[in-house]
């Protein structure tokens, strides 16, 4: 500082301007010694990082420490050391003022760095523990940091007006309901995530429906307050992490872990075409493969039976096949001899309740995949085969008559 009064002077301004111009200078001259020293650390640090020598014997730590440049900090440690050497050159101790305010710069300095350490330390504890991990610790680490730099810029604070910390914390009483108004989404946040964690409610990468809110695709990240989810429409949808303890959704994870995926499909049959199996569409549905078999066990049965009880002739008394039964069986049969129907779980065919719509008819079996293109074209090619089978038996898919049948139905007439 005496060197650049000493060029002021010699530049002819007064002492007035001389003073006050010297000690502008010096403090910008050694802000921009700050800046160089801390610029120069962070490049050799990165340069240090990336370099062939630096390799743990941890692949994931290695990974973690050049993620997130955690020696830049240690750079910017080191850099406060030089700074804290150099003040003295800057700043002489007989000016007091400026050689207090540079010293209170620099431990400021220092305590930033400490708390940027810490958060460093905690993302790669974090990155190093979620890696292959089911249970993230992420949103437990973002509160931890919450924490930290709180109290750790309220020290800092504390530090630049001379007040003891504890003068601040005991004040936090008072403001305590403020701040729970301001932290109420991460509170929130936090005991979902936990819960979300501890339950293994749900984990990155696993695949989650959640229609209120949009969401139908994989889990990319789990924050302390939201959950990120990808679409299969590649859109990122965000959801409150705390909407997923308090409502419902859907996660497929545990599809995909088994690798076998549920088809439960019905179709409507118009329940005017039900009727007795006569012998003529008897005889031509002995042709079929899937139903020889069981239509010759049924006859026997139903012979013995009507036989047995005494029943003439006559369809309303005793015991007939019909067509809605043998189509029903021959589905059946069908989905269990496809080799892409998983023999694992359960395959078969139902009557639900009948409805406006006619007679619904499901199909209940499992793919032995859970990839969805696959999966589709499994579904698509069963139904595609009862669709185009389903007139053989006399039967006919329920459809809503439009205008241009009305029209057919009115000429007919």
């Amino acid at each position: 500082m005496n060197y650049i009064k000493l060029l002021l002077n010699y530049l002819g301004l007064t002492e007035k301007y001389v003073n006050f111009s010297s000690a502008v200078i010096t403090v910008l001259l050694f802000v921009l010694f700050l800046y160089g020293i801390f610029y120069l650390s962070k490049k050799l640090s990165i340069k240090y990082l990336n370099s062939k020598y630096f390799n743990l014997k941890s692949q994931r730590w290695t990974n973690a420490l050049k993620q997130t440049n955690f020696f830049a900090v240690c750079g910017y440690v080191a850099a406060g050391f030089i700074a804290n050497f150099v003040s003295g050159l800057f700043f002489p101790e007989e000016y007091v003022k400026l050689h207090s305010v540079a010293n209170k710069i620099v431990n400021v300095y220092f305590l930033l760095c400490i708390i940027l350490i810490i958060n460093k330390v905690l993302t790669v504890i974090q990155i190093v523990h979620d890696t292959g991990k089911e249970i993230p610790i992420k949103g437990f680490v973002q509160f931890l940091k919450i924490f930290i730099n709180f109290f750790g810029f309220l020290i800092i604070f504390a530090y630049i007006v001379g007040k003891q910390p504890t003068y601040f914390i005991s004040s936090l009483g008072i403001i305590a309901s403020v701040l729970m108004i301001v932290f109420k989404d991460t509170i929130l946040g936090l005991t979902a995530g936990w819960q979300i964690s501890m339950n293994k409610m749900v984990k990155i990468g696993d695949w989650i429906e959640m229609p209120q809110h949009g969401a139908d695709g994989n889990v990319i990240d789990i924050s302390l307050t939201t959950v990120y989810v990808k679409n299969w429409d590649n859109k990122i949808v965000t959801i409150p992490a705390y909407n997923l303890i308090s409502g419902s959704f859907q996660n497929w994870s545990a599809m995909q872990r088994v690798g076998a995926r549920r088809i439960k499909r019905s179709i409507f049959i118009d329940m005017q075409s039900i009727k007795f199996v006569d012998s003529e569409m008897l005889k031509k549905l002995q042709k079929f493969e899937l139903l020889k078999d069981y239509i010759a066990d049924k006859e026997n049965e139903i012979k013995e039976y009507n036989s047995k009880h005494n029943i003439q002739e006559n369809m309303y008394n005793g015991r007939y096949l019909t067509n809605i039964g043998l189509f029903r069986i021959y589905c059946q049969q069908y989905i269990r001899t496809r080799s892409y129907i998983s023999k694992d779980f359960s395959a078969f065919v139902r009557q639900l309740d009948p409805v406006s719509e006619g007679l619904p008819l499901e199909v209940y079996c499992f793919t032995n995949t859970a990839d969805w293109l696959k999966y589709e074209a499994y579904q698509a090619d069963i139904f595609d085969h009862i669709l185009s089978v389903i007139g053989e038996f006399g039967l006919y898919i329920f459809q809503s008559p439009s205008g241009r049948d009305f029209k057919r139905i009115q000429n007919a007439n």
